[in-house]
């Protein structure tokens, strides 16, 4: 992850450290988490609403041709600044590192991605992000193409 961008090491002191968390994927693959429950009880969130089955339902009513698009590892695609990047630290044995993207165990961030994918994305018709999916959807093939 440090070689990827992702991370930076961290000598100074810093206001936060959490515990890090490794979770299993589905495809038998890790993934590195923040556990920042102190922090999490500080953050601000911004509040970008999810939009709920029915109103997913509803856009998709009719249409035969759909795509999903899985934003693998989307949050790691959003920089921090330099502030924020310090509140992500975290410890290892083999010494702290920072956070330099959206980290997986912020409670802000899902909402943040979802905020940024959605506007992204809002000029363009037949398109929705749920989570780290966006979801396409067509009459027909060729209309599904062109979205694409």
């Amino acid at each position: 992850m440090q070689k990827m961008g992702i991370i930076e090491s961290v000598t100074e002191p810093t206001d936060w450290v959490s515990q890090m968390v490794i979770v299993g994927k589905k495809d038998g693959s890790l993934r590195i988490c923040l556990n920042p429950q102190p922090l999490i009880r500080a953050i601000k969130r911004e509040h970008f609403p999810f939009p709920t089955i029915e109103e997913i339902s509803a856009k998709l009513s009719g249409a035969k041709y759909f795509c999903k698009l899985d934003a693998q590892s989307g949050f790691w695609m959003l920089p921090l600044d330099k502030t924020s990047s310090k509140l992500c630290t975290f410890q290892t044995a083999w010494g702290r590192y920072a956070f330099k993207r959206l980290a997986f165990g912020l409670n802000c961030a899902p909402e943040i991605f979802h905020r940024v994918i959605s506007q992204t994305f809002e000029n363009i018709e037949n398109v929705l992000s749920f989570q780290d999916d966006i979801l396409l959807w067509a009459n027909s093939k060729e209309e599904l193409q062109s979205i694409l």
